[in-house]
């Protein structure tokens, strides 16, 4: 790996020490110069050019694979809006310079003036293009850059969140906003959830594909697979906090470790689970409810059964009505990491039997 990689940047750095030999040798041939303290002169002249061109070609090799880096990590629209509006700052001090040859007498610090002032003008458009990804559409009366409106975060999706599938229905009733972000490394981890030999590993491999083609077919929705990736990092999730830090977006996810990790490294997590839970409906003492009795608590005589929202119904003494749909007073409520849960007794005995509103076989 260490040979082929020298082998790739050898061609360059031996061109350019070439290159800044003959071009140091051409500012005095080596027949003109002179001998000096033993050690011919144009010796000297000759190791000054191939270290000035190795030093050159050094620079270039660090910039190229910056770039490179950059441009691999989804940085290339930054590039080239840096580029333009380079090339248009560069424009800008060439109209000065020309502006200041008219206005004022040729001399050295006039030089270095109009020389500065291209140099400052090419950075600063470089580096306003380069910072501010969204400038020409800003520019353009498109779409505005997304951090100047809160409302519009990006908001970056992981595997958990598109499996779960929840997130097609909560877009859909409009509290979503902003551009949704699937990156390419999770569109590959769903896939190869969906070829899984498990059966149930598949099954909601595919149930997350058909609800990630639900969401790019939405026509209200701006949903963007981008191909950013961070081949240094292999976890997939230290990917998404590094995706979401670069892009200062939002992680919208179901992952309870993920979502701890996020808040560690001062990322905005929005939890699917948290939202249901904070909207689940609240019981006090004392209300009623209808629950299906389905199976057997852990205490004697207890029976279970679950709200519509998933909230989880201890029935005391309820185990002789499993399998039947019963009204029953709420006793009190406990609410635990894995959601709400809630402690009923059935309501009291109307016309000689239990108030049953209906059963079920």
């Amino acid at each position: 790996m260490i040979v082929r990689k020298l082998l790739r940047v050898l061609p360059l750095y031996a061109v350019l020490a070439g290159l800044g030999a003959v071009m140091v040798t051409l500012q005095q041939p080596l027949a003109e110069v002179p001998e000096v303290l033993g050690v011919p002169a144009w010796v000297t002249q000759l190791v000054v050019g191939v270290l000035a061109g190795l030093l050159i070609a050094g620079a270039i090799h660090a910039v190229t694979r910056t770039v490179a880096r950059r441009v691999a990590e989804g940085g290339g629209v930054a590039f080239l809006n840096g580029g333009i509006l380079a090339l248009m700052g560069a424009l800008l001090g060439l109209v000065g310079f020309f502006i200041l040859e008219l206005l004022f007498t040729p001399s050295p610090w006039l030089d270095v003036v109009e020389s500065g002032l291209i140099v400052f003008l090419t950075f600063l458009g470089f580096l306003i293009g380069y910072r501010e990804e969204t400038i020409f559409a800003a520019l353009a009366g498109g779409v505005p850059a997304l951090r100047d409106h809160p409302s519009l975060a990006v908001k970056v999706l992981d595997t958990s969140v598109i499996i779960d599938g929840r997130i097609e229905d909560l877009v859909q009733t409009g509290f979503v906003e902003g551009q949704l972000v699937i990156p390419q490394f999770v569109l590959e981890e769903l896939q190869q959830i969906a070829d899984s030999a498990d059966n149930l590993r598949r099954r909601k491999g595919r149930r997350g594909l058909d609800v990630l083609r639900a969401l790019r077919n939405n026509a209200q929705l701006d949903v963007q697979i981008v191909d950013t990736d961070f081949p240094e990092i292999s976890a997939v999730d230290r990917k998404l906090i590094q995706l979401a830090k670069e892009l200062d977006a939002d992680l919208l996810t179901t992952d309870f470790n993920l979502n701890k990790v996020a808040q560690v490294e001062d990322i905005d997590v929005l939890n699917i689970n948290k939202l249901a839970n904070a909207v689940k409906p609240r019981f006090i003492p004392g209300e009623e409810l209808e629950v299906e009795v389905i199976d057997r608590g852990e205490e004697i005589g207890q029976g279970v059964g679950y709200l519509d929202d998933g909230t989880m119904v201890v029935i005391e003494n309820g185990r002789r009505f499993i399998g039947k749909t019963i009204r029953a007073t709420v006793s009190s409520s406990l609410q635990t990491d894995a959601g709400k849960m809630l402690f009923v007794r059935p309501k009291g005995e109307v016309n000689g039997g239990w108030a049953e509103s209906s059963s079920s076989s």
